[in-house]
């Protein structure tokens, strides 16, 4: 008899991480690339001299408090908190270690783990954690043995075995914790029951409804130097103000604050990280973005106003003409974001699929910038997200991904059905 596999698929857990990372909200946690593929966490030693339980525990800690398994009375205990992370991202299909872009000998050590596209996690059946559970096995044999050759004695006799389908599919059981929208569809399981010639795929959903998330930032505001993020802001009011503040006019402001209803992002002096070259182009530049630039989130989208003396360019999803795009220093704002067209584009990948919409925009100071140039080759770059968009977009692809597990399930079925089986909780 095959043995039935398992796997989870903690899309809690994926949705959970995704937001930590763009919350910004954690030292050391940030995305590792561009695509945000990957993505880097603090893995400090807790028994370092120089351990921060507040700073390089903090995203172990808050792993803890979501799933309820924080220690009685809230002592400390950091070392737990990272065990039952790395757990959850090790056990998850959707989460992979990249070993060569991880940096544990150094002063502050990170592990880099890549999500996982759906296409690429497949159904993995018995076999992955045979070596884990051998044991068990083992152990179950001798009270399971008989049992199991009488069944099988008794199906030889009164029932005529139909022509396999497939080792993956005979009898399979996938555990699964998907999210889409307020709906939680967790623990299911897959089954292909053999009973006689008729072979069925039946589907048991345990259904939980979940609160809806705290408020989202209306802009995640990310400052970059040359590619390296230097600053990020969440922005939940309406209005953002991002501008150079020099020192020898005034005393600097912090690097952020708000002023009336309008927040103010003030652009930092180059770090030491970056070449002796750039730092001094950076340093040139700053002083012409004084005044800076002022967005506005609306219900008609992202506008944009340009004060600042010295040249900014700009790249969207919604731009009609080739680029480059100049933000003119005008008294008319820009639209850099069009959210009706957003939402017409989000409607037609939520009926036919295709690429998902894009939903961040990218400014550049002192230089042009092209919908085909390199951001990290620039300058000053200023990368604008949104939030609301972006949970938008993910929740359908949730759903897509989904219905794509359901029909390739459906496809194995000699029937071409598959019975769903929805008990709420």
């Amino acid at each position: 008899m095959a043995t039935p596999g398992r796997v989870r698929s903690t899309r809690r857990l994926r949705t959970w991480m995704v937001e930590q990372v763009n919350s910004g909200r954690y030292p050391g946690l940030m995305w590792d690339d561009s695509a945000r593929t990957m993505f880097r966490i603090p893995w400090k030693h807790a028994g370092k001299q120089d351990f921060r339980s507040d700073e390089d525990a903090a995203i172990f800690k808050a792993w803890a408090v979501f799933k309820g398994k924080l220690s009685e009375g809230g002592r400390s205990d950091p070392a737990s908190w990272k065990t039952r992370l790395r757990c959850a991202l090790n056990k998850s299909p959707e989460f992979c270690e990249v070993i060569e872009r991880s940096q544990l000998d150094i002063s502050e050590p990170y592990k880099v783990y890549r999500l996982v596209p759906l296409a690429e996690q497949g159904l993995v059946l018995a076999g992955k954690k045979d070596g884990e559970k051998a044991g068990k096995r083992k152990r179950q044999r001798s009270h399971s043995d008989s049992e199991e050759e009488n069944a099988i004695k008794k199906s030889k006799d009164e029932v005529v075995t139909p022509e396999p389908i497939s080792m993956a599919v005979q009898q399979l059981e996938v555990e699964r914790e998907i999210t889409i929208g307020s709906v939680d569809v967790s623990e299911s399981t897959v089954i292909l029951k053999d009973e006689g010639p008729v072979n069925e795929i039946q589907l048991n959903f345990m259904i939980e409804t979940i609160p809806p998330s705290g408020e989202l930032p209306s802009l995640v505001i990310s400052v970059l130097y040359v590619g390296q993020e230097v600053l990020r802001k969440e922005i939940f009011g309406k209005d953002v103000r991002v501008a150079y503040y020099s020192s020898l006019c005034s005393p600097r402001p912090p690097s952020s604050l708000v002023v009336g209803d309008v927040e103010r992002i003030a652009l930092p002096e180059p770090t030491s990280s970056l070449s002796p070259t750039h730092q001094q182009a950076i340093s040139t530049l700053l002083p012409f973005m004084e005044k800076g630039v002022l967005l506005a989130s609306t219900s008609g989208g992202i506008m944009a106003q340009r004060f600042s003396w010295g040249r900014v360019f700009w790249t969207g999803p919604h731009t009609t003409e080739r680029g480059p795009h100049k933000l003119e220093r005008t008294p008319n704002p820009v639209r850099l974001f069009n959210r009706q067209t957003f939402e017409q584009e989000l409607n037609v990948f939520r009926s036919s699929g295709g690429d998902p919409p894009k939903c961040d925009v990218t400014l550049c100071f002192g230089e042009e910038l092209t919908d085909t140039d390199d951001p990290a080759s620039k300058l000053i770059t200023i990368q604008i997200s949104l939030p609301w968009a972006t949970q938008q977009v993910q929740e359908i692809q949730s759903f897509r991904d989904t219905m794509t597990v359901l029909q390739n399930l459906a496809s194995q079925s000699p029937l071409s059905e598959v019975t769903l089986n929805l008990v709420g909780i």
